[in-house]
């Protein structure tokens, strides 16, 4: 009977678990532009603090960029224009504000309402104010929900479309895997070190480019903003050059200082370096975004970064595009699950 029992239960999960399956699979996908966020909310909320919150949240400048690119650009939707042609948008934020609801200020999160891949963040309150004050101290939480939500759609793209070519010449030379976007394929020149690894989409206007390299790990140090920037400085003196035999790249530590963080990345410790990248005795600068990782196995340092260099353009697309590419990067070490969970600590 306790066996009967059992089987009974695991097929009504099988069932519940197809039913669930076979309704996403009918869901259209989410829509919308990448980092494109839409604040849902009534028309009186306009010209309160809590408007004020929310735009200051989600359109905080970016780390490590020149031109105070922000997060995300906001819109605003009233709930009565909230109808099923636009609830498919990718990243919400629905708002309700009553004066009736007793409770403390919260926020909760939905996923997958409407379409696949969707992120709806919704927030609580009895008044605008307390909300604003409440959501205040989520702010950096909240964009992080919808960053993580725009990487893995990023991932999920680049997973069907990339630039295989490319990642097989990676595996030979570093014995590392990364997904490259199709587009970024072409091989860049190295002065010295025949195994850097170098691809770019080589446009002159509007330039994204993709470096891989390993260093030997000695010790805990080169996880720091420090021994990281002497790493880069060091490689890529060594194997980018300007045009003229004196220009060389190396890291911007005056007008915008590089950062460091460190991630969790599938259980794994990634440091993450942001800052801006220049041509020494040259005119070239831009934003860039590296990813370390420790291969155990090899006793080393791996090294994925994206630079891009977009003198008339916003540079938040570009490097954000970069910075999924970089979340594939698989050491071999590492299984080859496409699932990722990401902790920005």
């Amino acid at each position: 009977m306790n066996k009967l029992y059992a089987l009974c239960l695991i097929a009504l999960a099988m069932l519940t678990s197809c039913s669930k399956n076979a309704q996403e699979a009918l869901m259209p996908l989410s829509t919308g532009a990448p980092y494109d966020v839409y604040l849902v909310m009534a028309d009186d909320l306009k010209e309160t603090p809590l408007n004020d919150s929310l735009h200051a949240i989600f359109e905080y400048p970016m780390e490590c960029t020149p031109n105070g690119d922000e997060y995300f650009y906001v819109s605003t939707i009233s709930p009565s224009n909230f109808t099923r042609s636009i609830r498919t948008l990718g990243n919400i934020v629905m708002v309700d504000v009553d004066s009736q609801n007793a409770s403390e200020p919260y926020v909760s999160i939905e996923r997958d309402k409407y379409a696949r891949q969707q992120v709806i963040v919704k927030m609580h309150g009895q008044n605008a104010q307390s909300l604003a004050d409440h959501i205040m101290t989520l702010q950096e939480g909240l964009r992080n929900i919808f960053v993580k939500a725009e990487i893995k759609r990023a991932v999920e793209k680049l997973e069907k479309d990339n630039a295989l070519l490319q990642n097989e010449r990676l595996m030979k030379l570093q014995n590392v895997s990364l997904l490259i976007p199709y587009a970024i394929k072409k091989p860049g020149v190295g002065k010295t070190d025949k195994n850097f690894f170098w691809v770019t989409d080589d446009y002159m206007d509007k330039q994204s480019h993709i470096v891989v390299y390993s260093v030997p790990y000695t010790d805990a140090n080169i996880f720091s903003l420090e021994g990281a920037v002497a790493v880069r400085d060091s490689v890529m003196k060594a194997n980018i050059e300007g045009g003229d035999p004196d220009s060389y790249m190396t890291t911007n530590k005056r007008i915008i200082l590089p950062e460091y963080k460190a991630l969790n990345l599938n259980g794994k410790y990634v440091g993450e370096l942001r800052g801006m990248w220049r041509m020494e005795n040259g005119l070239m600068a831009g934003p860039f975004v590296c990813h370390m990782r420790l291969d155990e196995l090899n006793k080393r340092v791996v090294f994925a970064e994206g630079f891009c260099y977009a003198p008339h353009d916003g540079k938040r697309k570009l490097i954000r595009n970069l910075e999924a590419t970089l979340y594939t990067l698989k050491l071999p070490s590492d299984n080859m699950m496409s699932e990722i969970e990401i902790t920005m600590e």
